[in-house]
């Protein structure tokens, strides 16, 4: 075995590490809304209506897969209404007209979450697996293909 060769190759580590990022970052869209355990009552509610969906993939921001992105009015309890485009199929075509009940994302988030979809620990579990030995193979994968020059 060559001096120069430490474990697994960089193109190998680059190969796991971009298909780790996919795996994570697809992941992300099967967290799910709100824990049924979770206090809902210092968030800010909203209602969603459907407006349309559009279909994205193979590859897009919503992660590998084919996806629904959705456009929706979110009115506040304050009367206002702003429209949204929500990825990750978060609604599908067959919600168009519907109505479903939304809280803030977090405090001061301007992004929604759906209170009738439960959180999905697994898949926050590999988003996070996913994304951090993602991160780590690319930086020892370069690192090795840099050193190797």
């Amino acid at each position: 075995m060559s001096s120069n060769r430490r474990g697994p190759s960089a193109f190998l580590l680059l190969l796991v590490g971009i298909a780790a990022l996919a795996t994570g970052w697809t992941a992300m869209n099967y967290r799910g809304g709100v824990s049924d355990k979770e206090d809902l009552s210092n968030r800010d509610k909203a209602t969603a209506t459907v407006v349309g969906c559009e279909q994205d993939g193979p590859v897009s921001v919503s992660g590998v897969g084919y996806w629904w992105n959705c456009d929706v009015d979110i009115t506040t309890k304050d009367g206002e209404t702003t429209r949204q485009s929500l990825p990750g199929s978060r609604f599908e075509p067959a919600d168009k007209g519907k109505k479903f009940e939304m809280v803030a994302g977090g405090f001061g988030a301007s992004s929604w979450v759906r209170t009738d979809v439960p959180a999905n620990n697994l898949a926050t579990t590999i988003t996070a697996a996913g994304l951090l030995v993602g991160v780590g193979c690319l930086v020892v994968g370069l690192h090795r293909l840099v050193k190797r020059r």
